[in-house]
């Protein structure tokens, strides 16, 4: 009975992000996996290895090439906050597993 209300409220697995944060996961529409790929879509570099990095520009294979950390990590807080049946507070975000959030858009998708 109760996957069933959460099939009806759109909810899918849980998720323990930190002590006493657990979140559901919001089961995938073709609109939300469309919105979240578009977000994602150029993003090379893990949600793990972006934290804290600063824009970097350097020379990739011969070419000039910035990338742009923060952007990265924006863009996946971004896409968390979408899947996220209740989205993430900035506390939350704070405090949250980062092996946990480097899986979680994998298990929506």
């Amino acid at each position: 009975m109760d996957t069933q209300i959460d099939q009806t409220l759109n909810i899918g697995n849980e998720i323990k992000l930190a002590e006493g944060i657990v979140k559901n996961i919001k089961i995938g529409s073709i609109g939300l996996i469309r919105k979240v790929r578009q977000l994602m879509k150029d993003k090379q570099y893990s949600f793990s290895y972006s934290i804290g990095r600063d824009t970097w520009t350097g020379e990739v294979n011969g070419e000039e090439k910035t990338i742009d950390f923060p952007a990265v990590e924006a863009a996946y807080r971004e896409a968390f906050s979408l899947v996220l049946v209740d989205g993430l507070t900035d506390e939350e975000y704070e405090q949250s597993n980062v092996e946990v959030l480097d899986t979680l858009l994998d298990r929506f998708l």
